[in-house]
């Protein structure tokens, strides 16, 4: 079977799939001038939201497994921009908390973290940005519900 360029670029996942390592390129550039991850990111900023996080929950959050997470919630920690607060047991919850220094660190990324997502700054007439966002946030709740608690594929 040969395929044309045309048949590949009508398969919406596997022009997702391309789009999301753009993206996730030009992210991981930004947050590596901050000595961040996006994981890392992701973390910070679901912590700066004010609600409490388990690490199972922010695992979920940043859609990664809660084995992965652990040892990067030891290195933010270390880093002091992160606290877990209580003692931390197997099988126990042990909340983790944004630090002083995790928020101004969060506050100092958190505009070129703005501009990137810019309509302009990924060449879309705004319309367009706010209903790839709109359609994107579709997938991620509708196609797969459980993909938060889900293991990637394929790694």
């Amino acid at each position: 079977m040969r395929f044309t360029t045309e048949d590949l670029d009508g398969l919406v996942t596997w022009t997702l799939i391309k789009a999301a390592h753009v993206a996730e390129r030009r992210l991981t550039r930004l947050f590596a001038e901050h000595d961040l991850s996006p994981v890392q990111f992701g973390i910070l900023a679901h912590l700066a939201t004010g609600q409490t996080h388990t690490s199972a929950q922010l695992a979920r959050e940043v859609l990664t497994r809660p084995q992965s997470i652990a040892s990067v919630i030891d290195g933010l920690v270390k880093r002091g921009l992160v606290t877990r607060l209580g003692t931390r047991a197997k099988g126990r919850p042990n909340p983790i908390e944004l630090t002083s220094a995790g928020h101004d660190l969060l506050t100092t990324v958190w505009p070129a973290v703005l501009s990137a997502n810019q309509p302009n700054a990924l060449d879309l007439p705004q319309n367009d940005a706010a209903e790839l966002n709109r359609i994107l946030h579709t997938l991620v709740r509708t196609v797969e519900p459980d993909a938060r608690s889900a293991e990637p594929r394929g790694r």
